[in-house]
């Protein structure tokens, strides 16, 4: 005969301590990550293709060559916002003075 897990049962108990246990570990995790990680903005592809007017080759392109920085999780493209600026800061012309 077939038992069931239920609320009450010390199975589902042990199950809930575990996860939670679990769940501590990694919030702890988290907390030591060095801080530009754990408070980095990321945008999806989509939002830089928008952002700067760029087609969806034209980003892959800057991936390919290395122009623009990336990760990705879960198979989708993260641009970092943070790399981003400097990218942009650092290729800004600026006016003569006269």
């Amino acid at each position: 005969m077939e038992e069931w897990i239920t609320r009450k049962s010390p199975e589902y108990k042990e199950i809930q301590e575990k996860a939670l246990a679990v769940l501590d570990q990694i919030e702890a995790m988290i907390e030591t990550l060095p801080s530009h990680l754990n408070a980095e903005t990321y945008l999806t592809s989509e939002e830089v293709r928008n952002l700067f007017g760029l087609s969806q080759r034209s980003l892959q392109t800057y991936r390919d060559e290395r122009i623009i920085p990336y990760t990705v999780l879960g198979g989708k493209f993260l641009y970092p916002m943070s790399e981003i600026a400097k990218i942009l800061e650092k290729n800004l012309v600026k006016p003569i003075q006269r």
